[in-house]
């Protein structure tokens, strides 16, 4: 899993906000993402730790370590979803 930070999120977030890519929701902070390049659909994934958050992606630059688009548009449903479950 990858550290996210608000340093290496920020190319990331440009990227996902000209790409747009579709996002489903799976379970649990488990989403398929679609690229926005061609058919491929990749599993990213979020998690906690100690107050620190981190996601997983299927993606090649993922599988470098870096923050994809992929991570970013699954971590803006996920937020989402978790915002939702705190208003209830």
């Amino acid at each position: 899993m990858i550290r996210l930070t608000t340093e290496n999120t920020v190319k990331a977030v440009a990227r996902c906000k000209q790409l747009k890519p579709r996002v489903k929701f799976i379970k649990d902070r488990l989403f398929a993402v679609q690229s926005a390049n061609n058919s491929n659909v990749y599993q990213v994934s979020f998690d906690v730790k100690n107050g620190e958050k981190f996601g997983q992606c299927e993606c090649k630059a993922a599988e470098k370590g870096l923050v994809c688009y992929h991570i970013v548009a699954g971590a803006t449903a996920n937020i989402y979803r978790q915002s939702l479950k705190l208003n209830k």
